[in-house]
């Protein structure tokens, strides 16, 4: 196969990409833009910006577990403050297992986990469901 050159020498007034340049407000913006992505890069929760979770329950022996993927942050540890509420009212006495083995936590928020912090949140939001009990399997180092 016989490769062609995208563009002559003699013909190189406007590709889509000089259009754009030309269009833009100089290189401010580009750099502003390429810093930004740099640090989002950067940042610990980059790879993983999004929960993803399990609930799985099991009516007959009064568990419910929640499995969680991704990266914990303090920016959405209250979204899993919501499923643990949420599954603990499923039904009273109901056992409620927050797995996050599968998860990476940041340094911050790791003392958030422990099961007395959970509670105590939720009793503090006045949405506590009755007393359950909760275990955590934290996550990895």
């Amino acid at each position: 196969m016989r490769r062609r050159p995208i563009a002559s020498a003699g013909a190189a007034q406007g590709s889509a990409r000089t259009a754009y340049r030309r269009g833009t407000a100089g290189l401010g913006a580009d750099s502003e833009e390429t810093m930004r992505r740099r640090a989002m890069a950067m940042h610990p929760s980059s790879s993983n910006r999004k929960l993803k979770i399990l609930v799985s329950a099991d009516a007959e022996a009064h568990i419910v577990r929640i499995l969680v993927h991704g990266c914990v942050s303090s920016v959405n540890l209250h979204a899993l403050d919501l499923v643990v509420r949420r599954a603990a009212t499923l039904s009273p006495g109901t056992n409620v297992v927050l797995d996050l083995s599968e998860a990476q936590a940041w340094d911050s928020v790791r003392t958030d986990l422990y099961p007395d912090s959970i509670t105590a949140r939720l009793t503090a939001q006045g949405a506590a469901p009755a007393p359950f009990p909760l275990g955590v399997i934290a996550p990895a180092p």
